[in-house]
């Protein structure tokens, strides 16, 4: 039986180019869809993006950094002192004032690796390390050494995210490495490369193993989703329009958050925030739980 995989990563909360992907996986006939992490921020999708995930048949997801992020916040991991994780703080914020608790439940159940076999292909599945879903040992340039901690000798193809670079590369015994590239927050080192465009992967695996592989890159309208973004008073918004328009992201600027966040009140938005919801678990739940 021929599978056609269709391999989405890094969607960074971005709808509109989610839904462009997802037209354009279906038109190509993709049979399932594997997720490789990142789902939320800084984008602003919430209950919608998990709607659109929920129209097609997902049959493999694992857990980014960034929904760990959210996760961390929500457990009381974070603090004030730090500008980047009031950042986090507050678009968790923005998250849980729309988004359904069932969403974050969900996300919390994700692996940080999966093994799938289809067709006698045996496929590890992971955001970044088996491990470890954050940090930069998977850049596309690296020694063979980092990739070869994807794989095993249970391993013919490692599938991994988190570099939102596209790259196919082998191992030093010969097992393939791939990664789909990201839908949401696009990066380029060499700038005659960039463009605004989504990205993913899609692989064909017939009875003989893997027979054909795509990169794709898929045209959205990128202002109409910055324009949602205004729309919906996403949180740091200067830094989603620097993204947009310019493919660059800089969210680790302390610096600059640490302006935003006097310039907005964030600090004072989510001590507010977290301490009334803590107040109200206490007070009429009889205990307190964080989601």
């Amino acid at each position: 039986m021929k599978h056609r995989i269709a391999i989405l990563s890094d969607i960074h909360g971005n709808t509109t180019a989610l839904e462009a992907v997802i037209k354009d996986a279906q038109e190509l006939g993709a049979t399932e869809y594997w997720l490789m992490g990142d789902i939320l921020l800084p984008g602003p999708g919430r209950n919608e993006l998990f709607e659109l995930l929920s129209s097609i048949p997902i049959t493999a997801t694992v857990r980014g950094n960034w929904d760990d992020c959210v996760l961390e916040a929500l457990d009381g991991e974070y603090g004030l002192e730090n500008p980047q994780e009031v950042q986090l703080l507050r678009l968790t914020q923005y998250l849980m004032e729309e988004l359904d608790t069932e969403y974050v439940d969900w996300i919390r159940s994700l692996p940080l690796v999966l093994k799938k076999e289809i067709n006698g292909i045996r496929f590890s599945l992971t955001h970044h390390l088996p491990e470890k879903n954050y940090g930069g040992e998977l850049r596309p340039a690296n020694d063979t050494s980092h990739f070869d901690q994807l794989l095993d000798d249970q391993t013919d193809m490692a599938i991994y995210g988190h570099v939102h670079k596209q790259l196919l590369r082998y191992g030093s015994k010969g097992q393939q490495i791939l990664n789909p590239g990201t839908i949401g927050m696009p990066y380029f080192d060499w700038s005659p490369l960039q463009n605004h465009r989504a990205q993913y992967a899609i692989i064909d695996v017939e009875e003989d193993g893997v027979t054909n592989l795509q990169f794709r890159k898929i045209a959205y309208a990128y202002e109409a989703e910055l324009q949602l973004a205004k729309d919906k008073q996403l949180p740091y918004i200067e830094l989603y329009q620097e993204l947009r328009r310019n493919d660059n992201y800089p969210g680790h600027n302390k610096n600059l958050l640490e302006r935003l966040n006097q310039q907005y009140g964030y600090a004072k938005d989510v001590k507010e925030y977290f301490d009334l919801k803590w107040i109200y678990e206490r007070d009429f739940a009889g205990s307190f739980t964080r989601f």
